[in-house]
């Protein structure tokens, strides 16, 4: 199986995120699209025998340049094979492990060539008065509480075709496909969505999801509909954008 993922300035996330699933038997190997990080993230990364990282920049002034970086990122597998998408924020419950190693040990494929796969978001504790999370001795931040919806099934685990591909920016949606299936949500297979360890990078991270609308609205094409929250809103007008911020 190769593990996909798409990364952009994740210094602090990326070493755990790959160490987590790293060594399991059903990794073959890991295919990193950095979009051209101006920190340690790409020397990070590379320190894992089964990495293969790639650099394509990511053009964030472009109106669709979250679902390309993502298409760019599935170009990297051949037709028929079974990849798992990753997010550098994120972390596979043990159950997950389990059914993935299930599926690798019985030499079968997925029951259908999407899976959505659950999510649970936490919000990590933090030091007082501070942006910063505190780290548990698995160099995890500390879980404080869960926030967002359950089970929030993402499209993870995949038989790649030529006809799947994604559409909208920033809030991807996987096209193309000819079976789906959800997980159980009750059946302990999910994926951890961790909170930034720095608060302030989820900020810089909500204005930059918001840009491409932005950048469709100069255009004088039609907006995805990101739904921003109203201390971001003033990101998807393109006089936002004009200095470049």
């Amino acid at each position: 199986m190769k593990v996909l993922m798409k990364i952009l300035n994740e210094e602090m996330e990326i070493g755990r995120c790959v160490a987590d699933f790293h060594d399991e038997p059903w990794v073959d190997d890991i295919v990193v699209i950095d979009g051209g990080s101006t920190d340690y993230t790409v020397h990070e990364v590379n320190h894992f025998d089964k990495v293969k990282c790639y650099v394509h920049p990511y053009l964030d002034w472009y109106h669709d340049a979250e679902i390309t970086q993502a298409n760019i990122m599935m170009s990297y597998a051949d037709d028929g094979e079974v990849c798992l998408l990753v997010d550098a924020d994120e972390r596979l419950s043990d159950g997950l492990k389990d059914y993935l190693t299930d599926l690798f040990e019985k030499g079968i494929n997925p029951p259908a060539d999407l899976v959505h796969i659950p999510r649970r978001t936490i919000e990590v504790l933090r030091h007082e008065d501070s942006p910063f999370c505190i780290y548990g001795e698995d160099g995890w931040p500390i879980e404080s509480h869960r926030i967002g919806q359950w089970p929030d099934y993402q499209p993870r685990l995949i038989v790649r075709s030529r006809d799947l591909h994604w559409v909208r920016s920033p809030h991807r949606v996987l096209l193309g496909y000819k079976s789906n299936h959800n997980i159980d949500r009750d059946l302990g297979i999910y994926i951890l969505h961790y909170e930034k360890d720095d608060i302030r990078k989820r900020h810089s991270i909500e204005r930059r999801w918001l840009r491409p609308d932005a950048a469709r609205r100069k255009l004088g094409l039609k907006g995805h509909g990101t739904g921003a929250k109203p201390e971001y809103e003033q990101a998807t007008e393109p006089d936002f954008w004009k200095d470049g911020r």
